[in-house]
């Protein structure tokens, strides 16, 4: 049980219902494409890709070369357990915040300055740490899958072998890991699952900015620009093909299920908590870590960043209530709220 704004007790982790069923939805994805593909496969490419077989069967132990290609199911495959990864991980992250936090509330500096204080990491601070460590995991393996796949050509006992290894590992080469894109990508996915965090301080808000980024944002992207540039190379695939297999699908479960409960949300029978909205924005910001290109990615990167640094200093609740569109928005739907 929680505590709402009018100072009720609710039903407070209602979120868990989210994951549950964004985490059925993500693995109902993974299951389809896996009757085309492998778990976390690779296509095994020679050193000249073109040839047709590549695209056909499952992946061998070892890859052939260094740089992969993935056909569409197989990337549908990994993105959507990805995605039920960190479901389960924010999820988890945002129940222990809202069972065990005690209150504490504050953006990243005040959980951070807490601990310090308390010589201990707050639940918050908790959060952020294991979210940054989830956001990582799950980025590594929508864009390029295994990160074991790196060394599946080193020979150990040969030094130079083991040193270009560690070179694609920290600088990265074409068509294989960098650094860069990673971090780019698990900063979107952390920092959008703080910023729908953020955003939830009045019933069903939360809900409705996951709605509308996945109905404005991801679906117009996956049927309109179904080529995803962000670390995969298709060959020979249709444009429904990329379609079907759109990472706007690894989030939908989550999305549907909190849709399915904002009418009771905003009749205040429950709140979704931070066990409910942190995972919700993970997996919206893991699917446009996916779709996005570099350019693309880096607006969101900044505007994501910006709207969380300004929460530091000033109350979305405020700014939402001085703009009568988004005022309106707000409370649409709410009894209590007019």
């Amino acid at each position: 049980m929680g505590v709402n704004y009018r100072g009720e007790r609710i039903v407070a982790t209602s979120g868990l219902l989210v994951v549950a069923i964004g985490v059925a939805g993500a693995s109902a994805v993974a299951a389809l494409a896996h009757r085309a593909t492998g778990w976390f496969a690779y296509v095994s490419v020679p050193m000249d890709p073109s040839s047709a077989e590549a695209l056909e069967g499952p992946a061998p132990l070892e890859l052939v070369s260094i740089d992969a290609l993935r056909t569409p199911p197989a990337a549908s495959a990994t993105g959507a357990v990805a995605t039920a990864l960190a479901l389960v991980a924010f999820g988890l992250l945002g129940y222990r915040d809202d069972t065990r936090g005690g209150g504490d509330a504050g953006g990243f500096v005040a959980h951070f300055l807490g601990s310090l204080r308390r010589r201990r990491l707050t639940t918050g601070a908790q959060k952020a740490v294991g979210g940054a460590a989830a956001a990582l995991l799950s980025v590594q393996l929508v864009l390029f899958g295994n990160v074991a796949a790196l060394w599946s050509s080193t020979r150990w006992s040969d030094g130079y072998s083991v040193m270009r290894s560690l070179e694609h590992l920290v600088i990265g080469s074409h068509e294989s890991w960098t650094v860069i894109p990673w971090l780019r990508g698990a900063a979107v996915v952390a920092l959008s699952a703080n910023l729908l965090n953020l955003l939830d301080r009045a019933p069903g808000r939360a809900t409705k900015a996951a709605l509308t980024w996945w109905l404005c944002g991801l679906v117009p992207a996956a049927v309109f620009g179904p080529s995803w540039p962000q670390g995969f190379q298709f060959a020979d695939a249709s444009t429904g093909g990329f379609a079907w297999h759109s990472p706007a699908l690894w989030a939908a479960g989550a999305v549907g299920a909190a849709v399915g409960l904002l009418r009771s949300e905003l009749a205040e029978t429950h709140m979704q908590g931070d066990t409910g909205v942190n995972p919700l924005g993970a997996a919206l910001g893991l699917a446009t870590v996916a779709m996005s290109p570099a350019s693309v990615e880096w607006v969101v990167l900044v505007g994501i960043a910006v709207l969380n640094l300004a929460s530091e200093r000033w109350s979305f609740s405020q700014v939402i209530d001085a703009v009568p569109p988004l005022r309106w928005l707000d409370r649409l739907g709410s009894p209590y709220r007019r």
